[in-house]
């Protein structure tokens, strides 16, 4: 019944629950341990086929403790194998590769070709969810080696699948379209239904990105038709976040809407689950770190308690014999009394300490995760962003240096490579506000300035920026207008603001700014008629989900300016908000304190645009 029960959960997982429930019950009347882990094993398996991966996690512990008491190796090296592809599955895949690095060396022990094999393909799984596709490729090319000179048909269609996500990653989709059709050829020559349902899913999705419309379509179809009979829930969104893709590709965006919210819906309770997990797993980790603690104290306690009622014996049993020793017994008998007090003392002043110490350790577990979230941005902002316009200017310069482009050609570029390398250092100058912010904190150097007069500095960039895209940028600012803040710290909200509004609205736009004073408060508005802010999105502007979106002309951002301008904003004793119509444009409003020499310092300022003679880049003057 295991053997059957390991056969069919690919292709009839209700059948094979059966069975696996059969063969446990029969394996424990019988107290047949090694019948018990395999029938355990295969349930697990069962509810893998489901996507109820906590469930498949707990069946698969259970029967590796079964399995270690044994001390069958050849059981532990498939069920570390598959504890390794649950958290692979549950995205903890450096969990994963412990697990996965110590089947391996059991199966080289025993010189398991098929099974070292499988373990090679699941760490290239786990590197490919670390995104260290030559890693993973490494270890997949080892295993399809071992796999075809055995011709394990089944195997390859698992290995075939992990390379064809590596092409995707690589955005070879010739090459992913191949593999992908190889793993879907064998997936269904072994009947293996969840493996044909994600080669369904991922052919469809190399298929959108090639332009095959209907093969895509068809893909699709067969995906959702196998997953209705297994439930799976993770497959399910897979399946939502390929159907928007191939309705964007249509132009049916009415459809991509729909089905992208029916995406986004799963994909936050898939998200939430994966986060109650962890934090499950945490407290798990920590109870029993705890637990341990309390047995050793307890312990040490009962042994302490043993020694004292043996010597209490000894000691009547002495007086007895020897009752002219009465008072000798008497003094140790307290001397003893005494000492079991000061441990008692010693004891409860370690727990104190031990109290303290993890204290301390979850307050630096906080301070490291906190660190490692700033450094997995600034890697992600640095390989995603910052890559393209040096890969640009790298280019073209290369051109002009080996005489490939003429000046004059080179020059119809600069205006574009300018734009793309000034949102650059922008964005690289709000990355590195965010770290310092991050890692320690910025000071507000607070003093009176005019934001006038900072603004006007500012603009004569900005105004650049907006002549390239067609927009017209103008300020109403015709006064002094003394605010009491950090006037970099201001800068860089006035440069995101402004930079934001001309990155969102569209040749032909306007982006206007005016302020007023209000009572004690001045209030900055920065105003545009661009595509403005979806309403599902409005809520994560200023949320601690980092939202970046690309511009009109596909301009990119970090998702890291409103969030560092709601800080300093705030830090200043002011307050920002927004209001925003999608495809009629936003509106983004600030305050801040007013400077006690507001009125004696007022002055009048005049924007004037003139062509420079060189250049005939227009420039600004006060």
């Amino acid at each position: 019944m295991n053997q059957a029960g390991r056969l069919l959960f690919t292709k009839d997982a209700a059948l094979a629950a059966k069975f696996g429930n059969e063969a446990l019950l029969l394996s424990d009347s019988l107290h047949y341990t090694n019948g018990k882990v395999w029938a355990t094993r295969n349930l697990a398996l069962v509810e893998n086929t489901k996507g109820n991966l906590d469930q498949q996690m707990q069946l698969t512990i259970t029967a590796l403790k079964m399995a270690e008491k044994q001390g069958d190796l050849t059981m532990l090296s498939v069920l570390n194998n598959d504890v390794g592809n649950i958290f692979t599955e549950q995205n903890s895949p450096r969990d994963a590769l412990v697990y996965l690095k110590r089947s391996l060396h059991i199966k080289q022990q025993l010189r398991q070709q098929k099974e070292i094999a499988k373990s090679l393909n699941n760490i290239g799984s786990a590197y490919i969810a670390l995104k260290m596709p030559d890693s993973a490729m490494y270890f997949l090319e080892k295993a399809e080696k071992i796999k075809l000179s055995h011709h394990d048909l089944r195997g390859l269609a698992y290995t075939y699948e992990n390379m064809g996500i590596i092409a995707m990653m690589l955005r070879q989709y010739t090459e992913a379209l191949r593999y992908h059709q190889l793993s879907a050829t064998y997936y269904k020559s072994t009947d293996n239904l969840p493996g044909l349902t994600k080669a369904s899913l991922n052919l469809a999705e190399v298929q959108t990105l090639l332009g095959d419309l209907r093969s895509a379509e068809k893909n699709l179809a067969a995906a959702r038709e196998i997953n209705q009979k297994l439930g799976n829930v993770k497959n399910e969104m897979t399946y939502y976040k390929v159907r928007y893709r191939l309705d964007s590709a249509r132009k049916d965006y009415a459809a991509a809407l729909l089905n992208y919210k029916q995406f986004s819906e799963r994909n936050i309770d898939f998200f939430n689950v994966e986060k109650r997990r962890q934090i499950n797993r945490s407290q798990e980790k920590y109870e029993s770190q705890k637990k341990q603690r309390e047995n050793v104290l307890l312990k040490k306690e009962q042994q302490m308690h043993l020694a004292t009622i043996q010597q209490q014996r000894v000691l009547v049993l002495s007086a007895a014999a020897l009752f002219l020793a009465l008072l000798m017994i008497t003094v140790m008998v307290y001397r003893l009394y005494k000492r079991q007090q000061e441990l008692y003392l010693e004891i409860n002043n370690k727990n104190r300490e031990v109290s303290m110490q993890n204290r301390i350790i979850l307050e630096q577990n906080a301070t490291l995760e906190n660190l490692n979230q700033v450094k997995d941005k600034i890697f992600s902002v640095i390989s995603h962003d910052l890559r393209s316009p040096l890969a640009i200017l790298e280019g073209l310069l290369f051109l002009l240096k080996d005489d490939k482009i003429d000046p004059q050609q080179f020059r119809y570029y600069t205006d574009e490579l300018w734009r793309d390398v000034k949102n650059t250092a922008y964005m690289m100058d709000n990355m590195l506000q965010w770290a310092s912010n991050q890692m320690k904190g910025i000071g507000v150097k607070a003093d009176d300035f005019d934001v006038t007069l900072l603004l006007n500095q500012e603009f004569e960039l900005l105004q650049t920026l907006a002549r390239q895209k067609d927009v017209k940028l103008e300020h109403h600012l015709n006064t002094s207008m003394m605010v009491y803040a950090d006037p970099d710290m201001i800068r860089l909200v006035l440069r995101n603001l402004i930079n934001n509004a001309i990155k969102f609205t569209p040749g032909g736009g306007e982006v206007i700014i005016t302020a007023r004073i209000d009572k004690d408060l001045a209030e900055i508005t920065v105003r545009d008629n661009g595509n403005g802010i979806p309403t599902e999105n409005q809520h994560r502007i200023f949320s601690n989900i980092y939202y970046s979106t690309t511009g009109t002309q596909n301009e990119k951002g970090c998702g890291l300016g409103l969030h560092l301008s709601k800080d300093f904003v705030e830090r200043n004793k002011g307050r920002i908000w927004f209001h925003s119509t999608p495809g009629s444009g936003s509106s983004f409003y600030f305050t801040l304190p007013l400077s006690d020499d507001q009125d004696a310092s007022t002055r009048g300022y005049t924007v004037v645009l003139q062509d420079h003679p060189v250049s005939g880049v227009s420039v600004l003057r006060n």
